[in-house]
């Protein structure tokens, strides 16, 4: 029986690795990103009699508290009652007059309550609709939810406009599902045959044993399967979301994704301005592509594991799996580690965050933002020629030259000032009054502000006492230019006599990327520096 199991996984990976849907070489064994309709979802409750602890844990998070079931769970409500009675009333079908609608009408909680909860009335057997007024957690006060004209309405319809993103394994033409909230198969894909596979190896598995039980499911580390609910776009019968998708399909073959050029869901300055858009913002990024583009622009001689480091999301991955095998935290063969010929996903989700839990961090990070950022926005683990991705340097103004000192710049000085995050996921107005971090990895301008109510640039938020977002941008303007043209003049005046400094010095303050705004002083003196050597300085008279 177990043999024809094993045999049905690898027939299954040929099936795939024909139709193109994605398969990674660990060692000796395929890994298999999607089930390919061999494998049936088996629901949370199967997994969690192997992964009890991870499965507790990830109970408690927003993921697996999008949906909760207000006979089942906990006290799920947060809402108080005696508040908001106006807001709450409505017109329930079969019944006459208006009413303020109760905790009695409420049969599922829509999320965690981070900031609000949205709340499920069933109009009739297992058809839901979403109630028309929410509980603000953050204000403490019932605040309407107007998607209509009237209630109920299809706009308040929770199988067409909700219920995909927050349970799993949805039948989006039956309206049902099998897990309330996100749980382990929505991301890790039907799990029948690993729980099946696993269910046979008895006693003291050997290392071939744990290897086909672990590629009988997906890692879960491809950034298309967190973008299936953390974006938005309509699917081929209307639907805005990618119903149908199984982890380790192609995203796009289920949903197109609304365009940046799309007014109605973007702001002109590449942030979107709509819920949930993160994976949108983040396919437009230099992280989605770190790995495509690292492969196209260096020789294939010049690519190694280093590279990979900070360029490949699975390959630190896999690293990881390595490192805990020697740890002696993981059982089995350590896999394979990999190569510019095997990695296959650039800087995505997992890279940064934790699905399964937040380990006290917020946005479920791995890590405090500014080591996670500058763990690869710095020199200090590149080993190729040069300087690459400067940023640390240049922002806490280490030496790199012996002819010019360190200069820290006063935002790292400053114990409160600002961190990678503060600039570059600014917070964006989304819908009517959220905020969400922009994933699009850049800072808002002051100059973009001022068509859009609500949206502060990356400046004002801590300026806004002491100047205007005008003089912020001249200033932006200013520093930006003049070193743009100060670079360009020495690049010019470079000759074969050059000292290597020069160029070194020329690549740090352009490597950095942000052209004297991380750290104006410090770019300004290895800019000198450089005049003087080059003898660019404008003569002075008597």
């Amino acid at each position: 029986m177990r043999q024809s199991k094993i045999l049905l996984l690898l027939i299954s990976g040929v099936m795939l690795l024909a139709c193109g849907i994605g398969l990674l070489a660990f060692g000796e064994t395929t890994i298999v990103f999607a089930q390919a309709g061999e494998s049936d979802y088996i629901g949370v409750r199967e997994c969690s009699s192997c992964h009890r602890t991870m499965v507790r844990e990830h109970a408690e998070t927003a993921h697996g508290l999008a949906l909760q079931d207000v006979e089942r769970d906990k006290d799920p409500i947060l809402a108080d009652f005696d508040e908001g009675e106006a807001v709450r009333t409505v017109t329930f079908p079969g019944e006459d007059e208006p009413r303020a609608f109760t905790d009695d009408d409420i049969v599922y909680v829509i999320g965690s309550g981070k900031r609000v909860q949205r709340y499920l009335y069933e109009v009739e057997r297992r058809v839901y609709m979403v109630l028309p007024a929410e509980w603000n957690v953050e204000t403490g006060e019932w605040q309407p939810l107007s998607l209509a004209g009237n209630w109920p309405d299809p706009a308040y319809d929770w199988a067409q406009n909700c219920a995909y993103c927050h349970v799993t394994n949805f039948d989006a033409e039956r309206g049902r599902w099998d897990d309330d909230g996100v749980q382990c198969e929505a991301c890790h894909g039907p799990g029948s045959v690993h729980a099946e596979l696993a269910g046979d190896v008895r006693g003291d598995p050997t290392d071939e044993d744990l290897a086909t039980v672990r590629a009988a499911i997906n890692p879960g580390i491809d950034p298309q399967i967190c973008g299936q609910c953390h974006s938005r776009g309509t699917n081929a019968d209307g639907l805005p979301y990618p119903a149908g998708y199984v982890p380790g399909a192609e995203l796009p073959e289920f949903i197109t994704l609304f365009s940046p050029n799309d007014a109605a869901h973007w702001y002109p300055m590449g942030h979107a301005s709509g819920a949930n858009m993160q994976y949108n913002e983040w396919s437009n990024t230099s992280h989605a592509t770190s790995l495509s583009n690292l492969l196209a622009n260096a020789n294939a001689d010049e690519v190694d594991s280093s590279c990979l480091t900070c360029h490949s999301g699975d390959y630190a991955y896999t690293q990881s799996l390595i490192a805990a095998v020697r740890a002696g935290e993981r059982t089995g063969a350590a896999p394979a580690s990999l190569t510019p010929d095997t990695a296959q996903y650039g800087v995505g989700c997992t890279s940064c965050h934790n699905p399964h839990s937040d380990a006290g961090l917020p946005a479920n990070l791995v890590q405090e933002t500014y080591p996670l950022c500058t763990s690869c926005h710095s020199t200090e683990n590149y080993t190729g020629e040069g300087v690459h991705h400067p940023v640390r340097e240049m922002f806490e103004g280490i030496q790199v030259l012996p002819q010019v000192s360190s200069r820290p710049s006063d935002h790292f000085l400053n114990m409160e000032g600002p961190t990678c995050q503060t600039c570059h996921l600014p917070v964006v107005p989304v819908e009517t009054y959220f905020t969400r971090a922009s994933h699009a990895f850049k800072p808002v301008l002051p100059a973009e502000t001022a068509d859009f109510a609500g949206l502060v640039d990356s400046c004002s938020g801590c300026h806004e006492d002491a100047v205007s977002p005008e003089l912020i941008q001249k200033l932006i303007d200013d520093v930006q230019t003049d070193a743009r043209t100060r670079i360009d003049a020495a690049r010019a005046a470079v000759n074969a006599g050059t000292p290597p400094w020069v160029i070194e010095a020329l690549d740090f303050v352009e490597g950095d990327g942000s052209l004297g705004i991380h750290n104006y002083a410090y770019a300004d003196a290895l800019l000198d520096a450089v005049f003087a050597e080059l003898d660019l300085f404008p003569a002075t008279g008597e």
